[in-house]
């Protein structure tokens, strides 16, 4: 990433999602609030992918995921998989997903988001022998009715940076 095209706001905004996913909830609140919790990376990662395919890549994406599993404390490796796989299906049906309005996006982020949750839960179900929740239909509604706002406000960041 060129950081005079912008590519420090990327990954300023990437760190960002990466915070907010790590952010605990205040104490005495209760547990199901924490699937009320967006798909931060996921939402952001989607915006960049999608509008600047030529800036982040699977190897990016991969490194990011690793990040994350540090951050999270999950077996190494399984968010690196399923942000290049989610970077690669992005990556792969851009210009489609450009054209899309964002209602349509959304529907293509809830079959995404909803396929990484379901994995991710099936992974720390089998290495972990945490159960897995129906309540990461949570996740998946709260990512959705975000994304509109995460778009708006990275295109705007995107246009006013003019990132490259």
């Amino acid at each position: 990433m060129n950081p005079m095209k912008g590519g420090w706001v990327i990954l300023l905004s990437l760190l960002v999602a990466m915070i907010l996913a790590v952010v605990h909830l205040p104490e005495g609140s209760p547990d199901w609030l924490g699937w009320l919790r967006p798909s931060w990376l996921l939402l952001i990662l989607f915006f960049w992918v999608m509008e600047l395919p030529h800036r982040i890549g699977l190897i990016a994406a991969w490194l990011l995921g690793l990040l994350v599993d540090g951050l999270l404390g999950q077996p190494l490796g399984l968010n690196g998989f399923l942000l290049a796989g989610f970077t690669f299906v992005t990556w792969r049906f851009f210009e489609r997903l450009r054209m899309y309005s964002i209602y349509q996006q959304c529907g293509v982020l809830v079959v995404l988001i909803l396929a990484c949750e379901l994995v991710r839960g099936l992974v720390l179900d089998l290495a972990y022998e945490q159960p897995f929740s129906l309540l990461v239909f949570l996740t998946v509604l709260s990512s959705i009715l975000f994304w509109p706002v995460v778009y708006v406000v990275l295109m705007r960041v995107q246009t006013a940076v003019r990132v490259e």
